[in-house]
């Protein structure tokens, strides 16, 4: 009997980890590339050729996608839920209400373990633990670990609600193999992942140039407003507070340069969804919205963010917290205007060979010098950006919406 191929390209495997959890004998473990990225390696010596790894993975055998119902822009009426959300809260409300039902949630979190930053999916019990979930993470998180504990909540009759990206989303439903009634499955708008080796070895050198560890990394920090704000603590209390964009690693992460290569074909990049429920910063609103301000309660000043509804189990799930909510009906024509992963994968560009050969052969200082050689103007632009208000910001869009129309 031939041995089995997990995949025949890169572009069609997406790390998630279903096909190793599903392993009956654990012949299948997750190897890091020389970028860093993970995937899958068959022990064939313990290999069974069952065949059930094929079968389980939704990258390659991705489910049935649903037709968009209901869209909406909303902003958590809690001041602390929305101060410490990326956006408009979205996704802490719907955590608050599973919880408060005695569910369980699973998210992704940054752990700061023996000095290494290990982005991972966890599972909280416990409305205080929600923090530990919150906020963007712009690199790949693990699932390895939770696949079985999931389902056994879930056979247990807990409810359950799951947030990740949307191939970690197919992963869920073809290792469950059968839907559950308690399971409310949120996705996350998604550009693309950098691997975990390339966001610590970007740490790494962010500490030899400072000359001190770094603590805490928050990759959207709201002091300034929803906006691509970076915030650093290092371990002796300082703080670092910047414009995402003159940083190498969230400026390179935005021109989709650092991305797996399947995500430049992601077959979950488009209209149709693969969730109860979809959400993401709802970019753009004043421009879709320019009447609305502070006093109307949705505003980038504070986070807004858009959602999805495209299950009748996500309606249900929205409607338990409409009132948790400012809530304004929209039009996916206007979301979709200000994200195009609605309609398409990130764009690929040759510049992604030459950052990722660059760091596999000198290191991320390569990476660093890379940026700031040839994205000089945009560093520029954004240093200047960041000396304006987020308030002026919003009184230029609106000007320039109203001259659109």
């Amino acid at each position: 009997m031939e041995d089995i191929v997990l995949y025949e390209d890169k572009r069609y495997c997406c790390g998630c980890g279903a096909c190793k959890n599903v392993c009956p004998k654990h012949a299948i473990h997750m190897k890091e590339d020389e970028y860093g990225f993970v995937y899958p390696e068959i022990d064939n010596d313990l290999c069974v050729k069952c065949g059930m790894c094929k079968k389980v993975c939704g990258y390659q055998n991705t489910p049935e996608f649903n037709k968009v119902k209901k869209v909406y822009a909303v902003a958590s009426k809690d001041e602390e839920t929305l101060k410490k959300s990326a956006s408009g809260g979205a996704f802490a409300e719907y955590a608050k209400s599973v919880l408060n039902n005695n569910g369980v949630v699973y998210g992704a979190t940054m752990l700061n373990e023996n000095g290494e930053f290990n982005p991972k999916h966890i599972r909280i019990t416990r409305v205080s633990e929600i923090e530990k979930i919150q906020g963007s993470k712009y690199v790949q998180s693990s699932i390895e670990d939770i696949f079985e504990l999931l389902q056994k909540d879930l056979d247990n009759g807990v409810e359950v609600l799951f947030s990740g990206t949307p191939c970690q989303i197919a992963a869920i439903k073809t290792f469950l193999k059968k839907e559950y009634a308690n399971l409310f499955l949120v996705e996350i708008i998604c550009h693309g992942v950098p691997s975990k080796r390339f966001f610590n070895d970007y740490i790494k050198n962010l500490e030899k140039k400072r000359d001190k560890k770094v603590a805490k990394y928050w990759f959207r920090d709201k002091s300034k407003g929803q906006d691509m704000t970076t915030r650093i603590m290092f371990n002796n209390g300082e703080e670092y507070i910047a414009n995402g964009n003159i940083m190498s690693y969230t400026g390179l992460f935005l021109k989709s340069l650092t991305y797996r290569i399947n995500c430049y074909t992601c077959p979950f990049a488009k209209n149709d969804r693969i969730a109860d429920i979809t959400i993401g910063d709802y970019w753009g609103f004043h421009e879709e919205y320019p009447e609305y301000n502070q006093k109307n309660g949705l505003t980038n000043l504070a986070g807004v963010s858009c959602v999805l509804v495209n299950t009748d189990k996500g309606a249900e799930l929205n409607d338990r917290i409409r009132n948790k909510f400012i809530i304004l009906e929209s039009e996916f024509k206007k979301v979709e205007r200000h994200n195009e992963q609605l309609y398409r994968p990130s764009k690929y560009s040759e510049n992604r060979e030459k950052v990722l050969e660059g760091y596999k052969k000198e290191g991320y200082a390569f990476v660093e010098k890379f940026f700031y050689k040839h994205y000089k103007k945009s560093i520029i632009k954004s240093t200047i950006s960041s000396f304006i208000s987020k308030g002026t910001k919003q009184k230029i869009k609106k000007i320039i919406g109203k001259l659109k129309r």
